[in-house]
């Protein structure tokens, strides 16, 4: 059993996947964390699966899941939550966009008491390093959206967070598109929220899987999620809703 899995969604990352896997394991190593590595892959055609599978070989903490159907992000994620070793998750990006030495950071916090540990761009401390003006004004607009649902939040569309298995074991998640933190925020269950500020640095190698669909699809979850909150007025969305309007 793992203290804790740090989840790695990867499609197409031939040139980032050892580099995160060994940046990963070695925080791991100098924080003394008895760390599992789940790389969830949507069956690349590059050689993303066959360097896992070499670097498996003498990394006994990594492991490899290969979806075959409904290949997506969020999806790949979720089915991470499922097939991960230990009650803590972490997930990042393969892409190296979001910081490993945080990690330590992230699982300190979940043991401290918070149930969800969010890596913010958009706090005090955060940042973005050179990212076209096109992506960041989709991410904005997409955190706009997020922070109607959830105004105390700074970054409520961050792909880089921790969260206990507690949280989602019984969540009716509908994972679709990039932004699965929001699906987690407006359906898990929890109580105690910890944001902790984070410079993202676009992907150095590979190129953005982000599509005109992917909007679509977050528009969509936005709505399912208020519709969701309506009909649930025991959600996290009504108690924050409550928190900040006093309704």
């Amino acid at each position: 059993m793992y203290e804790l899995t740090v989840i790695i969604p990867t499609f197409n990352e031939e040139s980032n996947i050892e580099r995160i896997i060994n940046e990963v394991d070695l925080v791991f190593s100098q924080s003394k964390i008895n760390g599992e590595i789940l790389i969830v892959d949507d069956n690349s055609p590059d050689r993303t699966i066959p360097l896992v599978n070499l670097l498996k070989i003498t990394k006994a903490n990594l492991n490899l899941l290969v979806r075959k159907t409904d290949h997506g992000l969020s999806q790949s994620v979720a089915d991470g939550f499922i097939h991960a070793s230990s009650e803590i998750f972490i997930v990042i990006d393969a892409d190296l966009s979001h910081p490993p030495a945080l990690i330590p950071i992230f699982y300190a916090e979940v043991n401290n008491g918070h149930d969800i540990v969010i890596g913010s761009r958009y706090m005090k401390g955060g940042g973005i390093k050179e990212w076209p003006f096109k992506r960041r004004v989709i991410s904005l607009g997409a955190t706009f959206l997020g922070r109607i649902l959830f105004p105390t939040v700074s970054d409520p569309v961050s792909g880089f967070f921790a969260v206990r298995k507690t949280v989602i074991i019984e969540a009716s998640l509908k994972p679709k598109g990039y932004k699965i933190l929001l699906e987690v925020l407006g359906k898990g269950n929890w109580e105690k929220i910890k944001e902790i500020p984070f410079e993202f640095v676009d992907r150095e190698i590979g190129s953005s899987k982000l599509k005109f669909k992917t909007i679509i699809e977050y528009a969509r979850q936005v709505l399912d999620i208020v519709l969701f909150s309506i009909s649930h007025p025991q959600s996290a969305t009504w108690r924050e809703w409550k928190k900040v309007f006093g309704v």
